[in-house]
């Protein structure tokens, strides 16, 4: 039976005396606290003036950078433009009968060849021929020709052509080779005889 009348009395001093006791708190502190509202809602509006003026700075300088570079770009923009659609216009209203002038030919000509002069080697002197009989020829006609012509190693000489005459040079001494060459020299002095002689006899 003693909770009920305590809580009666709980609560006629939270509704008497709570009043009365935040009362005398606020009497007591309220200078104080009121400062302290005052000071952070100072400190508040500074801290959002301070942002709202770094904006703005932020905002003039862009605004001064484009007002300093936009107006060049645009018209050099503009100008390009207008400069396309003058050419454009220039192309699309030309005299279709005016023909173009056609350009010369020119003709290409190949470069002469710049040709490296080369010291020409000196050739060694030939040497002198081994066969006396070369340098003055005898003169033989007639009956002693044919008469040579039987003692020479080949038979039938006069009637074989420089092929088959150098094929039979193969195989003769050196007497003989002199022979043949003497009187090829005395007579027809085919070139083709004379070097194979030459050749085997060196």
């Amino acid at each position: 039976m003693t909770e009920k009348p305590d809580r009666i009395e709980r609560t006629l001093e939270v509704l008497l005396y709570a009043p009365v006791g935040l009362g005398a708190y606020i009497l007591d502190n309220g200078p104080s606290l009121i400062d302290m509202f005052v000071t952070r809602g100072r400190s508040e509006i500074d801290r959002r003036h301070e942002d709202v003026q770094r904006h703005v700075t932020s905002a003039r300088s862009l605004g001064e950078v484009v007002l300093a570079f936009g107006p060049p770009i645009a018209r050099q923009r503009v100008e390009h433009h207008l400069g396309e659609a003058r050419r454009r216009a220039e192309d699309l209203f030309a005299s279709p009968t005016t023909e173009p002038t056609p350009t010369p030919a020119v003709a290409v000509v190949d470069p002469v060849p710049v040709v490296e002069a080369r010291p020409v080697a000196q050739s060694a002197p030939e040497p002198p021929l081994r066969f006396a009989s070369a340098a003055a020829p005898p003169s033989v006609t007639g009956n002693g020709d044919r008469a040579r012509s039987a003692e020479l190693p080949i038979p039938g000489y006069d009637a074989l052509s420089a092929s088959q005459v150098v094929e039979r040079l193969i195989g003769l001494t050196s007497d003989e080779l002199d022979a043949v060459h003497a009187y090829e020299t005395a007579h027809r002095q085919r070139r083709t005889i004379l070097g194979k002689i030459e050749q085997l006899a060196g």
